[in-house]
This record gives C-alpha cells, sequence and structure tokens, in this order.
C-alpha cells in the first residue's frame, strides 16, 4: 500500500509540473502572438502618419506652384478639401480623421515678415521676393485612441538681387554690359545651388527682356553665399531698373525688381 501511495504521489507530481511546462508554453506563445500583432499594428499607423505628413508637404508645394503661376488664391484650400476626403476612403476601418488650418496673417520665418492669406503668400517686384505656404494638419485615428496629434508645413522660396552694375568704361557701346548678382534659397533656409539659365526667364532691363548669360559660384568676399552672376551685354546707357523672373525646379516662381542698377567701371 505504501508502495501504491508513493507511486500515486510520483504520477501527481510529474502532472502537476507537465501541466506546468504546458501553462508557461501556451502563455509565452500567446504574448508572442499578442506583442507581435500589437507592433505590426502600430507599424501601420505610424506608416499612416508619415504618409499623411509627406503628402501634405507635397500638397503645400504643389499649392503653391499653381498659385504663383496662375494667382487663384483659393487653390490650396482647393487641394485640401480633395485631399481628406481621398484620405478617409484611402484607409477604411482605421477610424482616419483629418482636419486642417492654413496660415492667416502676418508670421515671421525665415528673415521676413510673411503675410498668410488661405496659406498663401507672394510678395514680388521688391529687391527681396518671395513665395511661402504654410498649414497645420490634425490627425484623429479612432482603431488607436489617437486624437489631437497635429503638425506644421511650409515651402519657402526667396530670392534676393544683391547687386546690379552697369559697366560702362569700355570705349565701345557694345562692349557694355550689365551684371545682376542673385541669391536664392528656399526653406531652412536652404541655398538652392541647382539652378539653369532656363530657371531665370524672362530677365528685364527698363521693362525689356534682354538676352542673357549665367554662370554660378560661391562669393565668400562680398556677399558670403551662393551666387547666380546674369550678365546682360550690349548695354549702351545705364539702365533704371532689372527684373529677373525665377521659376525653381519645383515649379514655384517668384520675381525681383530694383531700380538700383549702380555705375560701375
Amino acid at each position: 500500500m505504501r508502495t501504491a501511495r508513493e507511486r500515486k504521489g510520483q504520477f501527481i507530481i510529474i502532472a502537476a509540473l507537465l501541466l506546468s511546462i504546458m501553462i508557461i508554453a501556451i502563455s509565452t506563445v500567446i504574448y508572442g502572438t499578442v506583442t507581435y500583432y500589437r507592433q505590426e499594428r502600430w507599424e501601420e499607423y505610424v506608416t499612416i502618419v508619415d504618409s499623411i505628413k509627406t503628402a501634405s508637404c507635397n500638397l503645400l508645394q504643389v499649392g503653391l506652384a499653381n498659385y504663383t503661376q496662375t494667382l487663384n488664391q483659393s487653390v490650396l484650400r482647393d487641394y485640401f478639401n480633395l485631399w481628406m476626403r481621398d484620405v478617409r476612403k484611402a484607409y477604411p476601418g482605421f477610424g482616419v480623421d483629418l482636419s486642417y488650418s492654413l496660415a492667416s496673417g502676418i508670421r515671421s520665418a525665415y528673415g521676413v515678415n510673411i503675410n498668410y492669406n488661405l496659406g498663401l503668400n507672394r510678395t514680388w517686384n521688391q529687391q527681396v521676393s518671395f513665395s511661402a505656404s504654410d498649414a497645420t494638419v490634425n490627425i484623429d485615428i479612432a482603431s488607436v485612441g489617437l486624437t489631437g496629434y497635429n503638425f506644421s508645413s511650409h515651402v519657402f522660396l526667396k530670392m534676393n538681387i544683391r547687386d546690379a552694375k552697369w559697366y560702362y568704361k569700355a570705349a565701345q557701346a557694345s562692349d557694355r554690359y550689365v551684371l545682376i548678382y542673385v541669391s536664392v534659397d528656399k526653406e531652412g533656409p536652404e541655398p538652392v545651388i541647382n539652378l539653369q539659365k532656363s530657371n531665370f526667364v524672362p530677365v528685364k532691363l527698363d521693362g525689356v527682356p534682354q538676352p542673357f548669360s549665367m554662370k554660378r559660384y560661391y562669393e565668400s568676399k562680398t556677399y558670403g553665399c551662393f551666387i547666380y552672376e546674369i550678365r546682360i551685354n550690349s548695354v549702351a546707357t545705364q539702365p533704371t531698373s532689372a527684373e529677373v523672373t525665377l521659376q525653381d525646379t519645383r515649379g514655384i516662381k517668384s520675381v525681383s525688381y530694383t531700380t538700383d542698377v549702380l555705375m560701375s567701371e
């Protein structure tokens, strides 16, 4: 009888150990599955937010380019309304809801005061000219309980006519020329150094378009920045004004104008 009881006790202990091992193993599998599922879902949400950020910045860029070409003040608002509708359709089941606000009024950025209207601004026909767009996007994702998340995006292009000089020392009037020194920045501000001659059309003296040549270089002594040097040949008399129109590689436009065309031997 003692032997039977000992064997029965050993069986119970072994059974308890096996049951404990099974419970631990199942718990580990369940925990790993749930953790993996949560991680996978969270990565989806992060991807959605990143995609919305990228798309909103692209929208500001396209909207600003369109505005500077057409001067349609409501274009950015129209783009955002269509985009919000498309985003809701693109992520069914996630409960993604967007809202936005377009910048309004005067804001200081990039060393200038920008007076926004419906998220857009163009300040042209000055020595320092610029075009800008600005919006804030709010994201709610009901399925994950994310509410009130927002971020702002900005697009900016600035052109500065640093100098405009008429070189008149040559005896022949046909050998006299004008040099216009231009710098270009975008959001950051970040110097734009990849523009070509075709990006600066037209260039005008006294309101008349001129043929010109252009070269690019970094000027460290006078301006301390990257310069586009525009040269106009055969300028017999001193101009009273110079105008440069810029359209960058994003399609964004700006126009700078100066009446300070100096005489230089």
